[in-house]
């Protein structure tokens, strides 16, 4: 029975030692290669529970995700002559994990170079492009030409001969043409054409390519085992040493730039207060114009009016008027020396009159 025990014992240690180094698990973050002895075996993409070989096999692990490499600041010159202190960071993923393993080992190596292609590409890429493009709204495409750019290594002729087969024309081989502008400063990379690709097939160094400059690449992924999938721009400023100076010359010209646009509206102000003043002394011409027009109608209607109605009763129209002038010539207090036959008596004589009248 101690026997039995002990046999028991010994199979449960040796379990719990043997199944860690016969088992190991990759989950869904991660991918896997096994190596004998430091040679690699085999590797593993996908997530499950996978059988090594114990004591003998290691397996090593890397993440599958987006991993951030920040890159270091560094002063770029750009094609306007300005210097630009621009501070990037890149995001690259795992792809073939055994030539990762061979080339950079670690995602410590793995993030200095990434670095230094990133700020290499950077500082080509920002030499053609002016600190406006840079800092404004184009910067988006900036950065995709720097990603794109950065998913290439460059090789030699032979080596594209030797590693594509003498086919220059595989679709993961990239052949760009620079060429020189007439101030002597090269231009953008451009593609080669069909016809540049046949005479390259051809000779190394053909007479339709001129003065230009010849490079190839190929996928930066058959070398490092890595994809940079994106590249931004965290900051882009001026150096230190010129900091000021610029921010001096950036509010003089906002102030000139609010000058002007201040002058224009004093300008503009002017002239809508000419338009307004104008347009009301248009108005009151007219008003005043329809308003004389309108008294002289009706005044005109009035003695019409009062034409008809002395027509038809002239005695009565005498009275009033002579009403009148009593108004404004008997205050009271007055002695007035009348005529007895006089016009303006005969109304004061008796009221008999008015009698008569009516």
């Amino acid at each position: 029975m101690p026997r039995l025990i002990l046999t028991i014992i010994i199979i449960v240690v040796a379990a719990f030692i043997l199944v860690p180094q016969a088992l190991f698990t990759v989950d869904e973050t991660q991918l896997a290669i096994v190596t004998r002895f430091g040679a690699f075996q085999r590797d593993y993409r996908s997530p499950g529970l996978y059988v090594k070989q114990p004591f003998v096999e290691t397996v090593v692990k890397m993440d599958s995700r987006l991993l951030r490499v920040d890159a270091q600041p560094a002063s770029l010159l750009t094609s306007d002559k300005r210097n630009l202190v621009i501070d990037a960071y890149a995001r690259y993923r795992i792809v073939d994990p055994l030539k990762f393993f061979q080339r950079l080992r670690t995602e410590t190596e793995a993030v200095s170079r990434v670095s230094d292609i990133v700020n290499s590409q950077l500082r080509r890429e920002v030499a053609l492009d002016t600190q406006s493009e840079v800092i404004s709204e184009t910067r988006e495409q900036v950065m995709r030409r720097v990603a794109e750019a950065s998913n290439r290594s460059e090789i030699s002729r032979q080596q594209a001969l030797d590693l594509f087969n003498n086919n220059l024309r595989d679709p993961r081989l990239t052949i760009l043409i620079t060429e020189e502008t007439v101030e002597g400063v090269a231009a953008r990379a451009r593609p080669a054409t069909n016809e540049e690709l046949d005479a390259l097939e051809r000779e190394e160094r053909p007479e339709i390519i001129g003065n230009s400059s010849i490079a190839y690449f190929r996928p930066l992924v058959d070398e490092l085992g890595i994809e940079i999938v994106d590249v931004r721009i965290k900051r882009a400023d001026f150096p230190t040493e010129i900091e000021a100076s610029v921010f001096a010359r950036m509010r003089a010209e906002r102030a000139r730039i609010a000058e002007g646009l201040r002058a224009e509206g004093t300008q503009r102000d002017r002239e809508i207060r000419a338009e307004v003043d104008r347009d009301v002394q248009i108005i009151l011409e007219t008003a005043n114009g329809t308003a004389a027009r309108l008294r002289g109608e009706a005044e005109q209607e009035a003695i019409t009016i009062l034409a008809e109605a002395l027509e038809k009763a002239p005695e009565f129209y005498e009275f009033r008027r002579s009403l009148e002038a009593y108004e404004k010539i008997i205050d009271g207090q007055s002695l007035i020396v009348l005529e007895i036959d006089s016009e303006l008596f005969k109304y004061l004589q008796s009221a008999g009159v008015l009698e008569e009248g009516e």
